[in-house]
């Protein structure tokens, strides 16, 4: 017979085996179980899809490595760990975490800030207290990822107006999957999508959007199209209209930025069907000629309606622009020359009612945790029923608001003046709305505009599913430029501010153009269940004892009952 003894030991050697087997089998078989509520470690299939996609190395440098205040080592693990399920999905990615300040020597230290900051990732400067001296030290929350030969960046860290650095870096966290995998896709050129930025009617030049084309094009390719230029047919020498908008048909979406010269009805029965057949647009719109250049040569200027004859086509779609100046004590501001010294203008910034700043509170993905989003006056949007439209207001002004009709006179000379705030009683005004759904056509049941070519022009009275977004400003998508370059789309080179119309515009394209479902991302919700800061302090040492003195205790107390209730067995069983 086998001893108890024996059994003992082959009883513990096959549990050795058991575990032995489960940890070559594990090297095989990946099982991961999200045991959270808000399923934070869940990737969406989109992102599943993409990552998957992947047959190359894709190498993620992430600079968020250091002696860093809570908040941002929350924003690194958290960081490591959605790179760690990333890699879980596909074995070509690879990421580093390393800390750009690890040189001892300055000049190495600045050579590499200088790097980094060329490769879009912006510094944060951050404070800390050690006893009674201050440490200040330079942050770069962000990454740069490698794919075939192309690099892009991408800030991790979101800011936003107004927010503490706590909420900005929950809000960061949150949308940490969608801007990685978004990035991910914009190294992916397969399959990109065209968008035309529309020329015929006085838009803005090359040179004063180049900054949101150079950001565009990093994910979408990008042409010119002059909707009152015609292919002419080589053999009869005429020109088509139902070839003017199978040509704009091959653009999957259209950016009209700011016109300054009306549109005739043919202009609008060509965009109109391009509607129809499922494009997508994006409207700059300015309903008046009021601009800064006007009034930097005079004190004061009247500003008139600008028609631009794109009423009747909008109200069919569900939106009015209406032709009036929006005016928020919410405001950004801007800048007075009022001394000259040295032959260098001295500058005074002055709140600026007429650049009313946006700081979006609507639940929504295009603008969601965005910052605050500068306007140079705009005017105002109603939403008009139409049917088989949804409208969602993107952007609203606050609610210190005043409307001023035109014609309507501006004296730069009154900035100086505290505003009346009893006149600014208007509730939110809508600035940018969304719309989306199946439209009727602006010519359905209408005469059509002749053509001069004698074609027999057809009307598609409804469109396929698709979407379009208004604007009732211009001047968002104009960069400001400085010694001849392009500064960021957003960046005011006066104040040093930079404002959110960058993410704000690319959100809106990725929503427009993005059939993979990627952006709704930026909706997601993920519950940080964060320490109460103010008890931590107060019930600090409690803690530190409790920690230092309960393991031994709990030591000592098992190592003496264990052995007495040993004794105490054996001892019974003896007197048995």
């Amino acid at each position: 017979m086998v001893s108890a003894r024996n059994q003992n030991i082959v009883q513990w050697l096959l549990v050795f085996v058991i575990l032995v087997m489960l940890n070559v089998v594990a090297q095989f078989i990946r099982l991961r179980v999200d045991l959270t509520a808000d399923k934070r470690f869940t990737l969406s299939e989109s992102t599943k899809e993409l990552l998957r996609s992947l047959d190359d190395r894709l190498l993620v440098k992430v600079y968020l490595e250091g002696e860093f205040p809570s908040g941002f080592r929350r924003l690194r693990n958290e960081t490591r760990l959605l790179l760690d399920e990333f890699r879980t999905l596909n074995d070509n990615i690879e990421f580093q975490f390393i800390n750009p300040s690890e040189s001892r020597e300055e000049s190495e230290r600045l050579e590499v800030y200088q790097q980094l900051a060329e490769k879009g990732l912006e510094p944060t400067r951050l404070q800390s207290s050690e006893g009674d001296s201050k440490k200040e030290q330079l942050v770069f929350p962000g990454a740069l990822l490698y794919y075939q030969n192309r690099e892009q960046g991408v800030m991790l860290l979101k800011s936003r107006m107004g927010e503490d650095v706590e909420t900005q870096i929950n809000n960061s966290i949150q949308s940490l999957e969608f801007e990685l995998a978004n990035t991910i896709r914009k190294l992916k050129k397969a399959g990109r999508k065209t968008v035309a930025m529309l020329e015929g009617h006085g838009e803005l030049v090359e040179r004063e959007t180049e900054s949101f084309q150079r950001d565009l094009s990093q994910t979408y390719d990008i042409g010119a199209f002059n909707l009152r230029q015609f292919e002419v047919d080589s053999i009869t020498g005429e020109v088509s209209i139902s070839n003017q908008i199978s040509r704009l048909a091959r653009f999957d979406a259209v950016v009209v930025a700011k016109p300054r010269e009306p549109f005739t009805e043919l202009d609008k029965y060509i965009l109109d069907q391009y509607l129809m057949l499922g494009g997508k647009i994006l409207w700059l719109l300015d309903a008046t000629n009021a601009d800064m250049d006007s009034l930097s040569n005079q004190a004061e200027t009247v500003f008139i309606p600008r028609e631009l004859n794109l009423d009747d086509m909008l109200f069919r779609y569900g939106v009015r622009l209406n032709d009036n100046l929006v005016q928020d004590l919410q405001c950004a501001l801007i800048p007075i020359v009022v001394d000259v010294v040295n032959n260098q203008p001295k500058y005074e910034f002055f709140p600026w009612p007429y650049f009313p700043l946006v700081l979006p509170d609507v639940d929504h993905p295009i603008v969601k945790n965005l910052n605050g989003v500068k306007f140079d006056f705009v005017g105002s949007l109603d939403t008009i029923k139409a049917a088989g439209v949804e409208k969602t207001i993107l952007l609203n002004s606050s609610a210190y608001t005043k409307w001023s009709p035109t014609p309507h006179i501006i004296s730069i000379s009154k900035i100086n003046q505290p505003p009346n705030e009893r006149e600014y009683n208007r509730p939110p005004t809508a600035l940018a709305v969304l719309l989306e759904g199946v439209f009727t056509s602006s010519f359905q049941n209408r005469l059509l505009p002749k053509d001069g070519t004698g074609e027999n022009l057809k009307v598609i009275g409804e469109s396929k599913p698709t979407a379009q977004i208004v604007v009732s400003d211009g001047d968002l998508i104009r960069n400001q430029r400085s010694q001849g370059n392009a500064l960021p789309l957003g960046y005011d080179k006066y104040s040093g501010q930079l404002f959110g119309n960058r993410d704000f515009l690319m959100n809106c394209m990725d929503y427009l153009l993005d059939d993979s479902g990627l952006i709704q991302l930026r909706s997601r919700e993920l519950t940080l269940r964060l320490l109460d800061g103010t008890r931590v302090k107060q019930e600090k040492s409690k803690y530190v004892m409790l920690n230092l003195l309960l393991p031994p205790l709990l030591v000592l107390l098992f190592g003496g009952i264990i052995p007495y209730l040993r004794k105490r067995k054996y001892s019974a069983g003896k007197k048995v």
